[in-house]
């Protein structure tokens, strides 16, 4: 491929010891900490179940290997927390950049203790800051925000900033009868337009136990994408674009295929309730797909159906990610991977959704990864 490959969605593996080394020291006891067992390591938290040492870098087994036991310093990529070890696999995969989201820390979400989830999420991102740093022309980092306290958030978001974060991620399922369109969440998109910050939701990240990754059926597994179609919804639905013009915000690791039936309905219902006047009657001014390829971006892996379906979706609204370096990841094949999900499309289609959308929502500067200006 004669242009960059930007992966919209990988992830670091922070280090076992981040917590103990940089929360607030009244919080240390309870913080995440390795431990070393008979058959295998383990994270322990006693806040929420945190992923398995053997899947943390999944990615280098095949189908027959994949594991939940492991060893730290045999199952884990030095690239999930050493950013000069990360640029060796970034470069085995034909990848340029990437943004970077967590691993251990989307399962903190969970922390029913508000001052101690928001001391979690400020050490993880001060960490992700410094990883960042090393190469910001290549590492763009989601910082961490819970949406409980906006004000709190807020402030975190212009911390993140400062820090040399390019954007932040919110739980996809916020709870219970909690809804992204509800007016007290303004504050956080005021300040994510001021900032410049696309605003994430991530699969698997989630204030809801009964929703956590270890917890549900095979079938849950598979439509756990309509979670983020709520959330697109609402604030299409009910106004939010509307309120806040500039705001982006992401779909991560959902797959994308699924966004082609859904807009079209939404448009149709849309069109149907317009002279409806009902307290829940949907407010937006435009009809739903105006704001679908205005303000929401997707990202995709294998999604071969949304290549398909692209001229709905929105060009300018899917960007691809290998989801580096969990056991799903595409990793070291990423290249034939994308070969084959884009036969016989257009080369300015592929290069704009493996790499140019990305590029102009988070700011990687193409000459800094070697393919012009």
């Amino acid at each position: 491929m004669d242009h960059p490959v930007i992966s919209a969605d990988s992830h670091v593996v922070e280090p076992h010891d981040l917590w103990q080394v940089r929360i607030d020291p009244k919080f240390r006891d309870r913080a995440p900490k390795l431990s070393r067992e008979a058959d295998t390591d383990r994270l322990v938290f006693e806040e929420a179940e945190l992923p398995p040492v053997g899947l943390l870098a999944g990615c280098a087994r095949g189908d027959d290997e994949v594991r939940l036991e492991g060893r730290w310093e045999q199952d884990v990529f030095p690239g999930g927390y050493d950013p000069a070890r990360r640029l060796d696999d970034l470069a085995k995969d034909g990848v340029d950049g990437e943004v970077l989201f967590p691993t251990i820390a989307m399962q903190l979400y969970r922390v029913r203790d508000f001052d101690f989830r928001a001391a979690l999420f400020e050490a993880y991102n001060t960490w992700l800051a410094e990883f960042v740093a090393k190469d910001p022309g290549i590492f763009k980092g989601a910082g961490m925000l819970t949406e409980e306290d906006p004000e709190w958030a807020a402030g975190e978001m212009r911390r993140c900033k400062e820090l040399g974060l390019s954007t932040v991620m919110l739980p996809q399922v916020p709870g219970e009868e909690v809804s992204y369109s509800d007016a007290r969440f303004d504050p956080i998109w005021s300040t994510a337009v001021e900032c410049g910050f696309p605003v994430n939701f991530h699969a698997a990240t989630t204030r809801d136990e009964k929703r956590a990754w270890s917890a549900g059926t095979p079938t849950d597994g598979v439509l756990a994408c309509t979670e983020v179609q709520r959330v697109i919804l609402d604030m299409i639905l009910f106004g939010t674009f509307d309120r806040y013009p500039e705001l982006r915000i992401i779909s991560v690791e959902n797959e994308a295929g699924w966004a082609a039936p859904m807009i079209q309905r939404a448009d149709f219902v849309w069109r149907r309730s317009l002279k409806l006047k009902r307290p829940t009657t949907m407010v937006c001014q435009e009809a739903p797909s105006h704001y679908l390829h205005h303000n929401v971006r997707i990202t995709f892996m294998r999604d071969r159906a949304a290549i398909l379906c692209k001229d709905i979706i929105g060009e300018g609204t899917m960007m691809w990610g290998n989801d580096f370096p969990h056991h799903v990841s595409t990793w070291p094949e990423s290249r034939k991977v994308l070969a084959d999900i884009f036969a016989g499309e257009p080369e300015e289609t592929t290069a704009r959704l493996v790499g140019g959308n990305a590029a102009e929502l988070y700011g990687f500067d193409l000459a800094r990864l070697g393919h012009g200006a």
